[in-house]
């Protein structure tokens, strides 16, 4: 008897085990930048903008398209395909990061919401590409570059405080 409720509590340990591994799972903003795809972790996107007028700044770097009228709030629109050099885009879509930077990014296009397994992020190991991305994730047999959105607003605040 002892031996068959031992054997029970093993059994239920592992199916909980399993459960909670099976259960990590993340959600991700899939985006195109020009042609290629990228990614981001859903919690780190407040919103989306469209068609919103940017007003430049002056003295910026060229990665700063300007800013955008948020609700009253001015808001840093980011070109992160000049940091990672592919051509400045000229499309009216923004990502608004969910953070206290009261920034976005410029992107082309809204693919999809992705929910995926956490294992399925495959890290880059130490190289040019972990500066501004933190891996890969497979979408559909295409490789998406999971963006690291606190190195673009650092990269921000370094140049304009310089």
């Amino acid at each position: 008897m002892q031996n068959e409720m031992l054997d029970l509590i093993k059994k239920e340990k592992s199916h909980k085990t399993e459960t909670s591994e099976k259960s990590k799972k993340n959600t991700w903003l899939v985006f195109t930048i020009g042609k290629k795809l990228y990614a981001l972790p859903a919690g780190n996107v407040k919103e989306i903008l469209r068609d919103t007028e940017i007003f430049p700044l002056p003295f910026a770097p060229d990665y700063l398209n300007g800013v955008v009228n948020r609700y009253g709030d001015p808001y840093a629109v980011i070109d992160p395909a000049i940091l990672i050099n592919e051509p400045a885009q000229t499309s009216l879509l923004f990502i608004v990061i969910n953070d206290e930077s009261h920034s976005c990014f410029r992107i082309t296009d809204v693919k999809d919401f992705y929910t995926t397994d956490e294992k399925n992020l495959v890290h880059f190991a130490q190289s040019d590409l972990t500066d501004f991305f933190e891996g890969t994730i497979n979408i559909n047999g295409e490789e998406a570059l999971v963006l690291k959105t606190q190195v673009f607003l650092d990269q921000l605040g370094n140049d304009i405080a310089s």
